[in-house]
């Protein structure tokens, strides 16, 4: 069963507050086609979502490849934002920074080092996403989750667990979130039978929130909270 990263979303309360945002912190390009802002340079594809939802939070994290920490944490505060963990460094090497956008939404920048083992086939350019983040309470309990639903081989590494490439199409991990803010994260991943997911989820503790949906000229799309209320896109098509 395929279980690779295809996209993001990041949920919005205003699109077009959102869409300067990002252009001007990341270089990106976004276009308005309607209920979405379709974001270009990232790497892989997202969009931006207006969400009129008030009785739900906004939401996603993803890490982005930056030249300069220090630079893009001064245009976050340019922007509007605020930076909720300063550059620190990694042990794999390079360092990392998180920052809050004008919507509440957790966004991690990275800047990689020479030492770090990437696949030839993969040379992330700067501003293009590198690795995703899923929070959690009990971390655990997060891997066996994600491991029933995706078949993803997570290893514990101590502060993370990490999820490869090789398996999600994008490097990521899972950590143990011991602060009082809610969980996050947002991703969409590909699979080949959406009901078939969908009732993985609900007997592994999930909840669809989302059924199986379709998207014109592309396939269908659902979401579920995976057990630490984490909002999860899945979607079949091309």
């Amino acid at each position: 069963m395929s279980s690779t990263i295809e996209m993001f979303v990041i949920a919005a309360r205003d699109g077009n507050l959102a869409k300067n945002f990002y252009e001007d912190l990341f270089n990106w390009e976004i276009t308005d086609v309607g209920p979405l802002l379709k974001i270009s340079g990232s790497g892989i594809n997202g969009h931006i979502l207006k969400w009129p939802h008030k009785e739900h939070p906004t939401h996603v994290s993803i890490y982005i490849n930056v030249d300069n920490i220090q630079e893009s944490l001064a245009k976050v505060k340019e922007m509007g934002g605020t930076v909720i963990l300063p550059e620190m460094a990694v042990p794999t090497g390079g360092s990392i920074a998180q920052f809050v956008d004008p919507d509440g939404n957790i966004i991690g920048i990275y800047k990689g080092s020479d030492n770090i083992n990437k696949k030839p086939n993969r040379n992330i350019a700067t501003h293009q996403i590198g690795f995703f983040e899923i929070a959690a309470r009990e971390g655990h309990r997060s891997q066996k989750f994600y491991e029933s639903v995706f078949k993803w081989n997570i290893t514990d590494d101590g502060p993370v667990m990490s999820i490869s490439e090789e398996d999600a199409g994008l490097n990521g991990h899972i950590f143990n979130w011991t602060h009082e803010e809610p969980t996050y994260l947002t991703l969409y991943i590909k699979v080949d039978n959406i009901p078939d997911y969908l009732e993985k989820v609900s007997q592994l503790g999930g909840k669809v929130i989302v059924p199986e949906t379709p998207i014109p000229d592309f396939g269908t799309f659902a979401q579920f909270l995976d057990l630490d209320g984490n909002v999860i896109g899945i979607y079949c098509g091309r």
